[in-house]
């Protein structure tokens, strides 16, 4: 089997649709299992959300200059640059496409008319399954325990994000830097690195035994960071 590597691109034909789809992390949702995402053409191709909209809500922040996706309700999703394309997971292009259709004041009908296709027709699960026949050669059932796993993962932390979110606003927090340096105080704590260092970490050491990093699959991070957010609020 040939290895995966970041920034790999594929065309994939979806439910008679063709998708460029990029790998993320070779072993994003765990050893061989990648995690993939497309760019804002993909969006606009087969969600009708344009480009120039897109691209508008693209933001950086300047202290790490870490890219993420800041849609009309105030909401961020991650960005990651793979050479000249901006990346976004494609279970987080799901979340952008349901949080613009909640704020339809934001985007003319047309645009919210497709939306409303793209959320009728897509999968998550099957997408990555697709994805893994074409990359791996095949989709097993491993593969899709764990692809259930961490999308569990990902819907059960979002009402404990949104705890947190209110936990921060009630801070104080108004502008997005101010949550970007929350977000930085946790992986500080877990990691003793900002998310933009262990991110430039975990690229270049990637393989050594030393390095943690190594041996955490995607799930496991997301269920650590989520659980230092919940012991925030209730240390707090």
């Amino acid at each position: 089997m040939a290895e995966v590597k970041r920034g790999e691109r594929i065309s994939l034909l979806y439910e008679s649709r063709e998708f460029e789809v990029i790998v993320i992390d070779p072993n994003g949702l765990g050893k061989g299992r990648p995690s993939i995402g497309f760019g804002l053409t993909m969006m606009e191709r087969y969600g009708s959300l344009p480009q120039s909209t897109s691209s508008q809500w693209v933001e950086t922040h300047p202290n790490n200059e870490q890219k993420f996706l800041k849609v009309p309700s105030g909401k961020t999703f991650e960005v990651i640059q793979i050479n000249d394309y901006l990346v976004v997971e494609v279970s987080d292009w799901v979340a952008v496409a349901s949080d613009v259709l909640k704020n339809p004041g934001k985007v003319r009908k047309p645009t919210r008319d497709g939306l409303i296709d793209f959320l009728g027709w897509f999968a998550v699960k099957g997408f990555y399954a697709d994805t893994y026949a074409v990359l791996k050669g095949s989709y097993t059932e491993a593969d899709s325990r764990a692809v259930s796993a961490w999308m569990q993962v990902r819907l059960s932390g979002i009402s404990g994000r949104n705890k947190y979110t209110k936990f921060l606003q009630e801070q104080g927090c108004e502008e997005w830097y101010e949550y970007a340096n929350w977000t930085d105080y946790v992986y500080q704590a877990l990691f003793g690195m900002k998310k933009k260092q262990i991110v430039e970490v975990w690229d270049l050491v990637e393989g050594d035994r030393n390095i943690g990093r190594n041996y955490i699959s995607q799930i496991e991070g997301l269920e650590a960071v989520a659980y230092c957010e919940k012991q925030v609020i209730e240390l707090f």
